[in-house]
């Protein structure tokens, strides 16, 4: 268990003291500067709750002494007393849920879900299915892939089609080497012996040993496209393009057909090559089915969540401009609320907050924002500026 009342430097020494003797103003200038430097200082976030202005900033103290010490009995009491006492000065009222998912899944619209989400905008309570905020009317959900990555088995799936693109590389290359076989066999029988065997173990067809031979441009150029469109498959797979993905799933069933109907027709000879191209295509099978969800959309529903990728309070602030940016103030405000629980001191993430009430048209929280940049930086030229721009209540 963490010691939260030994002083670890002067600062801190002075902000303690400071406190002890009831000067709250002069222990908060010694230790906004502590936890602003060292986030992980429970001392000094313990202290800190002590001569903290309003029961909301005591709050996020304690919550921030418990986070780096969660075993301090003494400090979970202090904190439960000070949660009662604010629900009683409150009242009864709608909470603001802040519901922080554990995996992107919980995130998803579900006919599970059954409490109302905050509108990434406007703060509105709306309804888990609903896809439009009625306050607002923006819209409040958004598709996107089901998978973030590749994994092996949509990577398997472009392997195949590029060794398939080189296969058909190498047919079209034996092919315009043999189409004069007559002229190779005159001059050099042993290579024509060896162009037939390799023939045989690939399982093409040199145009002079066939008597049905075609000619030899119209297949170079048939090759040549089937070349480029393999290429184009394993490119188009690996942007995870679904249409492609179904295309291949079709080429699939076609080829089992086309297989069975060569090994009822095959010599007994032939089977063989042909057990080895069934195994290609069963593993091509399991590759599709297995990489169904990469090339799979969701729809997920915005709300005004923190993000739980991000933990520091400088991420947390750009987060929330981010969020700024596209005009979801509610979900800025969620950001920039726990950007000022690990630093307070910081006077823009309270000019951020100030900015974002104010667009939620809340002007109290605007104001009492303004007021602790203030006090933090009296001579910020923005404050002004924000306090023209708060609403009249």
């Amino acid at each position: 268990m963490g010691d939260v009342t030994a002083p670890r430097d002067t600062p801190l020494k002075e902000g303690i003291a400071a406190a002890r003797a009831g000067r709250a103003a002069q222990a908060r200038a010694y230790l906004l500067p502590v936890v602003q430097a060292d986030e992980r200082n429970v001392q000094a976030w313990y202290w800190l709750s002590r001569v903290v202005e309003s029961p909301d900033e005591r709050e996020i103290c304690l919550e921030n002494v418990l986070a780096l010490d969660p075993g301090h009995s003494a400090v979970q009491s202090e904190l439960a007393a000070l949660r009662a006492q604010m629900a009683q000065a409150s009242g009864p009222a709608q909470p603001v849920i802040e519901f922080i998912p554990a995996t992107p899944e919980e995130c998803l619209v579900s006919d599970a879900a059954v409490e109302p989400l905050p509108c990434p905008y406007c703060r509105t309570q709306v309804a888990p299915q609903a896809r439009q905020c009625p306050a607002c009317s923006r819209t409040i959900t958004v598709r996107e892939r089901k998978s973030k990555g590749h994994s092996v088995y949509s990577l398997g799936l472009v392997i195949i089609w590029f060794g398939l693109a080189n296969y058909i590389w190498l047919g079209l290359f034996f092919y315009y080497l043999t189409s004069d076989l007559p002229a190779i066999v005159d001059a050099s029988p042993g290579l024509a012996a060896t162009l037939r065997k390799l023939a045989e173990l690939l399982g093409l067809k040199a145009p002079a040993l066939d008597s049905l031979a075609l000619p030899s441009t119209p297949v170079l150029l048939i090759g040549g496209a089937a070349f480029i469109l393999s290429l184009v498959i394993a490119a188009c797979l690996y942007l995870r393009i679904r249409l492609v993905y179904w295309l291949t799933v079709g080429l699939i069933l076609l080829g089992f057909i086309f297989l069975f109907y060569n090994a009822i027709t095959a010599e007994a000879w032939q089977l063989v090559r042909l057990a080895g191209t069934l195994v290609l295509f069963l593993a091509a099978t399991s590759l599709a089915f297995a990489a169904y969800d990469e090339f799979a959309w969701v729809e997920r529903r915005l709300a005004a969540v923190l993000d739980p990728d991000v933990d520091s309070h400088s991420a947390l602030y750009a987060r929330g401009r981010k969020y700024a940016d596209q005009g979801m103030w509610a979900r800025a405000v969620i950001h920039w609320s726990r950007a000022v629980a690990l630093n307070p001191g910081h006077p823009d993430y309270r000019l951020a907050l100030a900015s974002a009430y104010i667009n939620l048209n809340q002007p109290e929280k605007a104001s009492e924002h303004l007021e602790q940049a203030q006090r933090i930086e009296p001579e910020n030229p923005q404050i002004p500026r924000l306090r023209k721009q708060v609403p009249i209540s």
